[in-house]
């Protein structure tokens, strides 16, 4: 069978164009058959007409398609009413007495989500028996909660002048389980080295239901009585009995009325009205001559036109997996237990060397709260977590986010896991990797690392005495997350982080973290190459405090772009602070950095807002000349670089400095004097520079 988009309806419509394009234009509608023309010659038994190949014939000889629209409310398996837009169009046959036909609807239920039903219904008219056998088969799309479900449906039948059969099978193919829309996980529990999780799904079911009808006395063929019974299941599902019995009736040649009723113990009773109404000229049952039962020919097979979906909890947990379907695979590790553990919930490891040994790609290192590790790192492998217990931890899975589950008892909680000089670099990263809750403490190398990466999410960790830097990535690129950190006394950077010089597309979110007291820049961001960068900097607590001889020449904050690289930046509600404990033996003038600096070399690009931020220091300058001082804010835009800025409702301790060299641009919007206290100082003047309107510029 030819598949079909069953979200567009161009599918059956299309194949229902074909069949009438086909129709040879010089056949001509057979004549309704005279019964006496096919009765046996005198003292032999009437017989079926022999018929060959010759005699079959593509078109509308005897049936004609038929077009129409049906409405039906809610019943077992589906909880919102539809409307169908449905067809029957005969492709060939013999006479009365054999037809393939196409039948198709196109379904758009009361909540607005589509489906359809393409299929092919096979029919044999047997005269002598006065009975129709048929045989069909259909592939049906559904959309619940906007998730897409696929099923292949066969069915049987056979129709008489007063007694009906029919039996239909259902099959899903595909994904058949979705979790349903506006829920959650609601459930999350570690069992060996896996996450069980349990949530409100969408479950297509397998299954059949069937019926036996019959033509009600005192009718002509147009009031019949059904009633039968239904079966479905599903591995995530409880199998479901039910019982159901409907009336089905025509009004003149335009117009198919039922009701019906249907009960089982998981979708409970519903009772189930429709109508559908078909257009002059293509009435549901075209009259043959030939009688009753054959006129049915060209009758829609009845069946369950929409996948049987049970939304409810599944009936038992389920192993959690990724968005790729793998498993989600968990290595317990905990350092107060004895060595040879598997990995697992009742047997964990005690080293993070030895779970390194056990993991993959996608694993999630779990290491309990209140552990200790001396002299140990990590190197993760792509996609791989590595979470210390003691906060929570949202996990991203195939079914939606849940909780990661927690071993130890809250109130035996003292510290977060621990890992205390190691060699070398501490962690180091790799892609799609998060860092969460841990203490480390006197690295030899970095606290972090990362070079080459792709997504990195790094989260409620401490890190204090690093040889080298707290957090640092170069070559990075994608989703870069740093959030609720502490980068303390480190002898490198706080954070620094150097885009890839490909192109690339990255979004930079740093919030919360508090930096201080790191030798080198607090938090230093440098964009590369052709990358396009974003950042959203808020939140965050910046601030160095020197002694009363010490000095220093580097910002406490700096973004730089060169090559043709661009930032789009909003820094807001950040607290950048400085503070200089002199006595008599410290210089006249205080040592000479900025606070802040954004550099623009090269063919970059800057766009940045720096909006309510507090710029607090204590230094004085030479002579406590304003001009002779370091600055709280510095934009400098050099060589070919363009640089807009937007400075609104800050306030500083210090002065702002604006300079542009004659090849490059410095534009600032019109809302500088919405800054509380410091004088702004322009190099080489202040006509040198371009004044923006208010709101020109559009921040992330």
């Amino acid at each position: 069978m030819v598949g079909f988009r069953g979200d567009s309806g161009v599918g059956w419509s299309s194949l229902l164009v074909l069949a009438v394009l086909t129709q040879s234009p010089s056949a001509a509608p057979v004549e309704s058959a005279d019964p006496a023309a096919v009765m046996a010659p005198e003292g032999l038994t009437s017989v079926v007409p022999n018929w060959s190949v010759s005699d079959i014939g593509w078109g509308f000889q005897t049936f004609t398609p038929r077009v129409g629209v049906q409405h039906r409310s809610q019943g077992y398996g589906y909880n919102r009413g539809y409307t169908s837009l449905e067809t029957f169009v005969p492709l060939f046959q013999d006479e009365i007495f054999w037809m393939t036909a196409f039948q198709g609807n196109f379904i758009v239920d009361n909540g607005g989500e589509l489906g359809t039903n393409i299929g092919l219904v096979n029919r044999r008219y047997a005269e002598s028996m006065d009975r129709i056998f048929g045989f069909n088969s259909f592939y049906t799309y559904r959309k619940e909660d906007g998730s897409p479900f696929n099923q292949i449906g066969l069915g049987i039948e056979t129709l008489g002048p007063r007694v009906d059969w029919r039996m239909n099978g259902y099959v899903p193919v595909g994904d058949d389980l979705f979790i349903a829309r506006n829920t959650r996980i609601t459930y999350a529990a570690f069992s060996g080295r896996d996450v069980l999780i349990n949530f409100l799904a969408n479950k297509a079911l397998a299954g059949f239901d069937t019926e036996w009808g019959v033509l009600l006395p005192g009718v002509i063929d147009n009031l019949r009585a059904y009633g039968g019974f239904y079966h479905f299941q599903g591995k995530n599902s409880r199998d479901l009995w039910g019982v159901q019995a409907r009336l089905e009736g025509q009004i003149q040649n335009s117009m198919i009325v039922h009701a019906g009723i249907t009960n089982d113990r998981t979708f409970g009773t519903n009772v189930v009205v429709g109508a559908g109404f078909y257009f002059p000229g293509a009435g549901p049952r075209n009259t043959t001559g030939f009688g009753r039962v054959a006129d049915r020919m060209a009758q829609s097979v009845w069946r369950n036109d929409n996948i049987t979906i049970e939304r409810g909890e599944l009936k038992a947990p389920i192993p959690a997996t990724w968005s790729d379907g793998s498993r989600i695979d968990v290595v317990h590790v905990d350092s107060t237990v004895p060595a040879g553990g598997d990995g697992s919930l009742l047997n964990p490891v005690n080293t993070l060397t030895a779970a390194q040994a056990l993991d993959g790609p996608g694993s999630l290192l779990f290491v309990r709260a209140n552990s200790t590790f001396t002299g140990e790192g990590v190197v993760l492998q792509d996609r791989q977590q590595l979470l210390g217990e003691g906060i929570d931890h949202i996990v991203q899975s195939q079914y939606g986010p849940f909780l990661l589950p927690t071993v130890t008892d809250p109130t035996d909680i003292q510290t977060l896991p621990t890992m205390s000089n190691s060699p070398g670099d501490a962690v180091v990263v790799a892609n799609n990797s998060v860092v969460s809750g841990f203490n480390i403490f006197a690295p030899g190398g970095n606290g972090i690392s990362g070079n080459n990466v792709n997504n990195v999410a790094v989260d409620h960790v401490q890190i204090s005495g690093a040889g080298g830097s707290g957090i640092t990535l170069t070559n990075a690129s994608g989703n870069l997350t740093f959030t609720d950190n502490f980068l303390i006394a480190n002898a490198g950077r706080g954070l620094s982080v150097q885009t890839s010089a490909a192109a690339s597309e990255n979004t930079f979110t740093i919030s919360k973290n508090t930096v201080l007291q790191n030798d080198d820049i607090g938090i230093a961001l440098a964009a590369n190459g052709e990358s396009e960068n974003t950042l959203i900097l808020e939140e965050n607590l910046v601030r160095v405090t020197l002694g009363p001889l010490e000095s220093r020449v580097l910002p406490l904050v700096q973004f730089s772009s060169a090559a043709s690289s661009s930032w789009l930046a909003r820094v807001e509600n950040n607290d950048i602070q400085d503070y200089f404990n002199r006595d008599t033996n410290s210089p006249d003038e205080d040592p000479y950095y900025h606070q802040l600096e954004v550099l623009a070399t090269q063919n970059s690009r800057v766009d940045i807002g720096l909006i309510n931020n507090r710029f607090e220091s204590d230094r004085k300058p030479l002579n406590d000349t304003a001009a002779n001082g370091s600055f709280g804010v510095r934009l400098q835009s050099s060589d070919l670089a363009q640089l807009r800025a937007v400075l609104k409702t800050n306030t500083s301790s210090r002065n702002y400095a604006f300079s542009e060299d004659f090849g490059s641009t410095l534009q600032l919007e019109d809302t500088l004097s919405t800054n509380t206290s410091g004088t702004f100082f322009y190099f080489p003047t202040a006509n040198f520079i371009d004044l923006l309107s208010a709101g020109t510029i559009e921040l992330p």
